[in-house]
């Protein structure tokens, strides 16, 4: 399943030339002002997603646990043959 989730997020090569163009511009700047807004930006967007992962993850974690206790346990073979 993780490498299904992984596979799924490799980008298509058109993600990938965009951003290659996108970082080609970047270097090709010669506007100081620009590139210290372009940075500013890329930091604030980038705290915003990190906060926005680490909240998917914990509502993931409850779920998870939510499912875990509400999933009955099977009793051992064993246990159930001498009628524990």
């Amino acid at each position: 399943m993780l490498m299904e989730l992984v596979e799924n997020m490799t980008p298509t090569l058109e993600e990938e030339l965009t951003m290659e163009t996108e970082i080609r511009a970047v270097h090709a700047s010669q506007d100081m002002d620009y590139l210290k807004r372009y940075g500013e930006a890329m930091t604030r967007q980038n705290h915003e997603q990190c906060r926005f992962i680490a909240g998917c993850l914990q509502e993931i974690h409850v779920l998870k646990a939510k499912l875990a206790c509400a999933t009955p346990v099977k009793k051992n073979l064993i246990k159930r043959l001498i009628g524990l």
